[in-house]
């Protein structure tokens, strides 16, 4: 709201007026980055989710089945930690990594990342999941096909995920073996 209104991006259209690039004919859903699910403990909170700088282009395919799972397990996984830090996107900085654009030139990410990390009594433990942009149903996936551990995230990403940790620490919970990692998750 503090954004001039004629410097925002349009809500409506701009996404569903835009195609994914594999000539199917399906357009783009509004994809939350913090999921609408995530902010329901308040109206206000909720409402925030629906600005367009929480949103990417997503494929319903996607959106609602393969993020969608994802989202909600990440929101099961925050039930059994006493905190849980977690940060999300597209990929929007390598051409490589860009699927496309909408009509009023967003990028249209090729791939979307998720990077947890949860503290608890025990200490500290992360993990990463890179999921490919595509117009297919990958929602029977187990989700421990797209796990990786932060160190691999931070190099497909270029982003330096919990650089707030002490390097110790930081080094320590995102170089682990993802074998490992997978198993400290339940995944």
């Amino acid at each position: 709201p503090k954004i001039p209104a004629k410097e925002q991006p349009p809500v409506n259209g701009e996404f569903s007026g835009s195609y994914f690039p594999d000539h199917s004919g399906k357009w783009f859903d509004r994809g939350h980055i913090v999921a609408s699910e995530d902010r329901v403990y308040s109206k206000d909170a909720n409402e925030q989710t629906f600005y367009m700088t929480n949103m990417m282009p997503q494929v319903s395919n996607f959106n609602e089945k393969i993020w969608a799972k994802l989202e909600r397990k990440v929101r099961d996984l925050a039930l059994n930690v006493d905190t849980l830090f977690v940060c999300k996107g597209g990929t929007i900085d390598n051409s490589d990594q860009i699927l496309g654009y909408t009509r009023s030139r967003f990028i249209v990410p090729r791939y979307f990342f998720m990077a947890l990390l949860a503290k608890n009594k025990l200490g500290y433990k992360a993990i990463g999941f890179w999921v490919e942009h595509l117009n297919e149903d990958h929602s029977n996936d187990k989700l421990g096909i797209y796990a990786v551990n932060i160190a691999n995230l931070e190099k497909k990403t270029g982003i330096d995920f919990f650089c707030n940790l002490p390097d110790d620490i930081e080094k320590q919970v995102e170089a682990l073996d993802i074998t490992n990692v997978k198993r400290a998750w339940g995944f």
